[in-house]
């Protein structure tokens, strides 16, 4: 990135750093390894990184060992730029605006959200609601042997499938606080497994009438079904899934700034949009605390 473009676009790098810092440690560096308080000051990496010996388990880390700007190509400030942009701005623009290769970028943007989708644990209990959104994706920047683009299935009418470039996303919601989850699916006829898998055995799953919910009430983790048939009301009682109809507006807004997005990559960019809705004012710290050894 060339001198002009950083001082239009981004503050002194060690604003970033000490930013870090503070997210990560608080007031006192602790060993990112053991946990110790008693870590001394080594240098500074060739990225302006601060160093650290730890003195209990006799290792070194420094401010970008296990996050998520460790082992990246790009400046620390650059890599702010992009997660705080990535919210908002499609990929092409971030990388015009920092100068850099669009597919670089791209990759990083993909890591990003990959951490997104693991950061917080989610779990269905009590009053719940599923519902399914079809989102058109197709095989974005492929193209197919005689070398013209792929035809997508944009004006297909029916409910998608994986196959047909219009992936079924069902959507998970927890009435109590309105956490959500978006799982792309390959198709829907095994959505009482993915429902099962986050119920903890209490849920009172709200569903409309579609058939693939029938006798979710007797699948492990669900204890009991509400359904609405949406030909005729969409709100009986506790019965309804405005909750999720309300995170579909939100995904199809947000989707729609990508300007296509690939099938394959769904999942990412759902899984980042989920985290800034459930965790709309600390998001960005979370990414920036998150230790991304596991």
């Amino acid at each position: 990135m060339d001198e002009q473009s950083a001082q239009v676009f981004l503050p002194p790098r060690e604003r970033y750093f000490e930013r870090l810092r503070l997210a990560r440690f608080g007031e006192t560096v602790t060993c990112v390894h053991c946990e110790s308080d008693a870590v001394v000051d080594r240098g500074t990496t060739g990225k302006d990184a601060q160093q650290y010996w730890c003195k209990s388990c006799e290792t070194y880390f420094n401010d970008l060992t296990k996050t998520i700007f460790g082992q990246h190509r790009f400046d620390l400030e650059e890599m702010f730029y992009i997660v705080k942009e990535m919210r908002s701005e499609p990929t092409a623009q971030i990388a015009r605006d920092l100068d850099r290769d669009y597919e670089a970028v791209l990759n990083y943007v993909h890591k990003v959200q990959e951490v997104s989708d693991n950061i917080d644990e989610f779990d269905l209990y009590d009053v719940c609601e599923a519902d399914e959104v079809y989102v058109t994706a197709g095989e974005k920047g492929l193209e197919d042997e005689d070398g013209s683009p792929r035809s997508r299935g944009l004006f297909k009418k029916g409910r998608g499938t994986f196959e047909s470039d219009k992936p079924p996303v069902l959507t998970l919601v927890r009435r109590s606080d309105g956490r959500v989850r978006f799982l792309v699916c390959k198709d829907l006829q095994e959505a009482d497994e993915d429902i099962s898998e986050y119920g903890d055995g209490s849920v009172i799953l709200c569903t409309d009438g579609y058939t693939i919910y029938e006798d979710i009430e007797e699948t492990e983790g669900v204890d009991g079904h509400l359904a609405v048939t949406h030909s005729d009301t969409y709100v009986i009682g506790d019965a309804h899934t405005n909750t999720c109809e309300n995170r579909h507006s939100f995904l199809r807004q947000w989707l729609a700034k990508f300007r296509g997005i690939s099938k394959h990559h769904l999942q990412k960019y759902l899984g980042f949009l989920a985290l800034k809705l459930n965790s709309p004012d600390d998001w960005f710290k979370k990414l920036l605390c998150y230790n991304v050894s596991g």
